[in-house]
């Protein structure tokens, strides 16, 4: 009786933690998005001047991909801008949660 009394309580710990973890890696993805759409529509000089020359660019059809690796303390991380022609950015992907 206690041996499953101990597998429930461990089983309950877990989902909560697993759901805590879920919800906080949420937040700050949510956190790093905002961050990020303040630079849509901007120039990409803007974007230079804020985050530093992109680590990488590149070209894919007509847009500009400029790419900003992150190392962080825990796992390095990327930011990839997209760039049309007028040296806009329209978009941007993240695997950055800070």
């Amino acid at each position: 009786m206690i041996k499953k009394y101990f597998i429930f309580l461990t089983l309950i710990f877990s989902v909560y933690s697993c759901t805590v973890i879920s919800e906080k890696a949420a937040q700050k993805a949510d956190k790093e998005n905002a961050y990020l759409s303040t630079f849509l529509n901007k120039s990409s000089a803007n974007l230079n001047s804020t985050l530093g020359k992109p680590t990488q660019v590149t070209s894919e059809s007509n847009l500009t991909v400029h790419v900003y690796e992150v190392k962080g303390t825990l796992f390095d991380c990327q930011r990839k801008f997209t760039i049309d022609n007028k040296n806009i950015v329209t978009g941007f992907v993240s695997t950055c949660w800070d």
